[in-house]
Parts: structure tokens; sequence; C-alpha cells
């Protein structure tokens, strides 16, 4: 099966104002199926007078409201199968296949697919700007040396043993919330830790 052109082309919107649909050059383009030809809605010339009697009939609301659900659950055809709705995204579908090999069902699934993909893509990266921008903030922290008669305090309250495990050995002075994240030089933020509950610690931060 030859790889078919997938594209997301359009944001679908929806409000009980301005009905379901989404812009293109410029122009509102309803998404509803059969919009265009509702029941009890006159035609008429003036696009606009037609598009406000539609959006304030209730079965126009009602069907909408449903629709908009629906794809996002699964994907939807709209203007008669040119494009789909899913995930409130307007999807383009191209391609080469004839109509009896590539069914409205397949086509579903690949869109769904392109969509969910592109979501997941989107998490991954925005996972790795928050992490890129917590390392700037990291790397901006100052790191002012602990004071010589904090030190000595800390290390007397503490009696000079670690306060997870209570072992004397390769103590650190910690400090209980991490400087980057507002904590202090002060006493009441330092404690004594030994290396490995340090680091378990920095493990669970």
């Amino acid at each position: 099966m030859s790889n078919p052109k997938i594209k997301i082309v359009n944001k679908l919107q929806y409000s009980p104002d301005e009905g379901l649909g989404f812009i293109t050059d410029n122009a509102w383009i309803e998404a509803l199926p059969g919009a265009y030809e509702w029941p009890g809605i006159p035609k008429t010339e003036d696009q606009k007078a037609y598009l406000r009697a539609l959006h304030l009939d209730p079965a126009y609301q009602q069907a909408a409201r449903e629709f908009f659900e629906r794809q996002r659950q699964e994907p939807q055809r709209v203007l008669e199968g040119l494009l789909w709705a899913y995930k409130d995204q307007m999807v383009v579908f191209n391609s080469d296949e004839p109509e009896n090999v590539l069914d409205a069902e397949k086509e579903a699934v690949l869109v769904k697919h392109h969509v969910l993909r592109r979501e997941r893509q989107y998490e991954k990266l925005r996972r790795e700007v928050e992490a890129l921008e917590n390392l700037e903030k990291l790397k901006h922290t100052p790191r002012e040396p602990i004071p010589d008669s904090v030190r000595l305090f800390v290390w007397q309250r503490d009696k000079g043993h670690c306060v997870k495990c209570g072992s004397s050995e390769r103590l650190e002075f910690d400090h209980i919330i991490p400087l980057n994240a507002g904590g202090s030089n002060t006493e009441r933020n330092i404690q004594l830790l030994c290396e490995k509950c340090n680091r378990a610690k920095g493990s669970t931060i």
C-alpha cells in the first residue's frame, strides 16, 4: 500500500454562538454534515444571515454538540468526505489507492494514527522543553557557600550523624528545600546526611 498523504490543516472550533466549523482563507466553514441544507432554515444568498439562523436552531445546536464530542473519540468525515475531524483537528487525507482498496474504516484508522502520533511527539517535546528550562534555572541558581557558623550549628545539632540512618561516615550538608526551589542557607533548612541517603533523596525529587 502506498503511503497516503495526511495533513492537519485547521483547528475545529465549537461554541453555541459561532457553531461548529473552522476558518480557512478568512472564511468560516461549517463542519457539521448537512449544515448548509438544514431543515427549517430557508436558503438565502446572505451567507451570514443563514449561519446566524442556523446557529440559533436547537436541533442544529444539539447535533453540533454531539458531533463535537464524537470526533474527540473517533475520526468523523466532514464535507462529503473531503476532510476528517478528530480531536479538534481538521485533517486532509489523500491517497492513490482505489476506493475499493482503502475504505472509510481504513482511512479513519490512518487518520487516528497520524493525529495520535503527532500528539505524542508534541508531548515528548513539551517534556523536553520543561527539562531544558529547569536546567537553565539550575544553571543560574546562585550557589552561595554555607556560612561556617551555620555548618557548626548544624553539626552540633545533628550530633555528627546522618539524620536518616544515623551513620557518621561520609557526611554531607544537605539543603532540605533545594536552593533552586527557594531554599536558604539557614540552619533550619540544612541537615546532615550521609552520601548514600543524600543521593537517595536526590533521586526522588
